[in-house]
Order: C-alpha cells, then sequence, then structure tokens
C-alpha cells in the first residue's frame, strides 16, 4: 500500500495467502514448430517469460511466415519452410528470456540490483541502446545480430504491425 495506496480496495479482499495464486512461467523450446499436418504459432510454440514483451509480436511472425510458406508451397514443404525461418529468431528470443528470466522473475535480491544498475547504464551507451531498442522491437536475431531492414518491415507488414 506504500508503494501504490490505489490498490487498497483492491488488496482489502484479501486475508491470506490461501487467496492469491503466485505466477510461474516456463520456456517452451522445441526443435521445430510444425508436426505433420499441424503447425505451431505464438506461446503454444515458443512460451516465453513475458519480461521481453515479445508474445504478440513472435506470434505475428509466426504468422506471417506461414501464410508466406503456405502461398507458394504444398503442405508438407510449407509446413517445415516455416519452422526454417522461424528457427534464427525464436532462437534468440527463447536464449535472451531464459537469461533475462532471472533477473526479473528471481526471489535473489541482488540479481535485481545487477538490473537495475545495468539497464540505466546500457541507455547511456549507443551501441547497447541500439541492441536493447532492436530487442523490444522484435527484431534480433541473435546477441549481435538483427534481421535486415527490409526483412524485419515486410516481417511487420505481413504480420499487420506497421
Amino acid at each position: 500500500l506504500g508503494l501504490a495506496p490505489q490498490a487498497e480496495s483492491f488488496l482489502s479482499q484479501v486475508r491470506s495467502h490461501d487467496q492469491v495464486s503466485a505466477a510461474r512461467y516456463h520456456d517452451v523450446r522445441m526443435r521445430q514448430w510444425h508436426g505433420e499436418r499441424v503447425a505451431l504459432l505464438g506461446d503454444a510454440a515458443h512460451a516465453l517469460s513475458p519480461q521481453l514483451g515479445q508474445g504478440v509480436n513472435l506470434a505475428l511472425m509466426d504468422a506471417a511466415a506461414l501464410a508466406d510458406a503456405l502461398s507458394s508451397h504444398p503442405l508438407q514443404q510449407a509446413l517445415v519452410r516455416y519452422s526454417a525461418a522461424r528457427k534464427r529468431h525464436l532462437g534468440f528470443y527463447q536464449l535472451a528470456t531464459r537469461w533475462c528470466t532471472p533477473f526479473f522473475q528471481s526471489n535473489l535480491l541482488p540479481l535485481g540490483w545487477v538490473r537495475d544498475l545495468a539497464f540505466p547504464f546500457a541507455q547511456r551507451v549507443p551501441v547497447l541502446r541500439r541492441q536493447m531498442t532492436a530487442t523490444m522491437a522484435g527484431g534480433k536475431t541473435g546477441p549481435f545480430s538483427s534481421m535486415d531492414r527490409r526483412e524485419f518491415l515486410l516481417n511487420c507488414v505481413e504480420s499487420g504491425q506497421s
């Protein structure tokens, strides 16, 4: 209540810990995002912890990649192309969320201190700020690589993010 007094009416309803559920997060990692006649998209294919805020972006890019593959290939080939097309992009975000999660959802207070000290510093360093921006925009394919601008814009336009 000291941090958010406006929450008093909501919090006054809670009488014990039994009334509160703890959030749990699980990474979903798959080698491919298709089966014989099915494609997995969004959280079904790659559920991530929410700190990167990329769930909708990744799902829309999944849909664009699947639509692109289906538009030019028979189903089985399209599904294989879909998984291949998403591999680098999703691999980076799966790695990033796995590394970031302890700094955002840990009971280890020192990890929060590291996060709170490192992020403001990183925002002041132009090359790091660009990498952080590219990550949050959904355009990274590796720690030091991003989709080229044309590829990223095409993905955004095809998936409705324009």
